[in-house]
Formats: C-alpha cells, sequence, structure tokens
C-alpha cells in the first residue's frame, strides 16, 4: 500500500542532517512517540553520505486492533535512512526502510530532505507498506497505515524539541 508524507522542519536541510546522525535524537524521538526504549547508529558523516539505523521499542497500545494478535504488548520498529551527499542547495536523496522486528511487516520507500525557506526543510517520504501474511496481509497494510503515519509525521515534533535543546546548549 502506498504512503507519502511530508514534515516540514524547523531546521536548515544542514541542521536536519546533523539531526539525524546525532545519537541524542534517538532519545528525542523515544519520548515523543512514548517508546520504552531507542537506540542509534550512524555511519558515515553528515558533511556526506551517512546511513542512520535507529530501533524503536514501542508498545502497541496504539496499533490497529487487527495487528495485535500478531505483535503481543510491545514490537520493535527498525528504520534504517540511507542520506545522499548534500547538493549545492543542501538537498539529500536517500532511502527509508521500516522492518518490524519478527514480523513480516515493514515499508520501504525514498525520501528526500530540501530546504523551504531560511531555518525550515521539508522531508518527503513516497513508500510503500508490506505486510506479507496471508489472507489479511492487505487489510494489515491498511489498518497500520495511520499508525505508520502517525509515526512519521512525529518528526516535527521531535525536530522542534532538537532545535530547543540545542539552542539552550
Amino acid at each position: 500500500m502506498k504512503l507519502r508524507e511530508t514534515m516540514n522542519l524547523p531546521l536548515s536541510a544542514r541542521e536536519a542532517a546533523a539531526m539525524y546522525a546525532d545519537s541524542d535524537y534517538a532519545e528525542i524521538r523515544r519520548r515523543t512517540l512514548g517508546a520504552d526504549a531507542a537506540s542509534a547508529v550512524v555511519s558515515g558523516d553528515p558533511a556526506g553520505e551517512f546511513t542512520v539505523t535507529t530501533d524503536l521499542h514501542l508498545p502497541t497500545d496504539r496499533v490497529p486492533d487487527i495487528a495485535k494478535r500478531f505483535v503481543g504488548s510491545s514490537l520493535t520498529v527498525r528504520e534504517t535512512q540511507r542520506w545522499s551527499a548534500p547538493a549545492a542547495d543542501g538537498s539529500r536523496s536517500g532511502t527509508m526502510q521500516f522492518d518490524v522486528v519478527g514480523l513480516p511487516a515493514g515499508m520501504q520507500g525514498t525520501a528526500r530532505l530540501a530546504p523551504a525557506g531560511e531555518g525550515s526543510c521539508t522531508v518527503e517520504i513516497d513508500g510503500d507498506l508490506t505486510a506479507k501474511v496471508p489472507l489479511i496481509g492487505a487489510r494489515l497494510e491498511k489498518a497500520a497505515q495511520p499508525y505508520v503515519s502517525k509515526v512519521l509525521r512525529a518528526e516535527e515534533r521531535s525536530a522542534t524539541t532538537y532545535r530547543e535543546q540545542s539552542a539552550a546548549s
């Protein structure tokens, strides 16, 4: 199932790339999402190409009922973002992958980070949700779409917190 989201971040494209590569950002996302735990591993440098792999251990109290019997009381989402080196204007292209650890479900797609004015940028995600569960996979994808969108849109709140904490430091 197709999923498209555009997030507006209160950071320049360069600052957003640095945020993604900052291991402290995983903790901000953990708090924003109400996750039980979060960790991130960064390879590369945000001045060029880099990859961020984040594990979020999320409670399933907000997961659609149809999915609860598959996930139990918590689930781990592994998110991998691969970003290109910046273009002259600071924009980047990349890929994003979400995997629900232990389940045949997730999302793969492209991502674009682009300047959007003084001190702001957009992140556009164009992906495909998949749930490879016989007979009910399409229903699971449809039920999961609002949940995945909500997790992605939380990026705006997390980026605002990151900006505020960075300004206070």
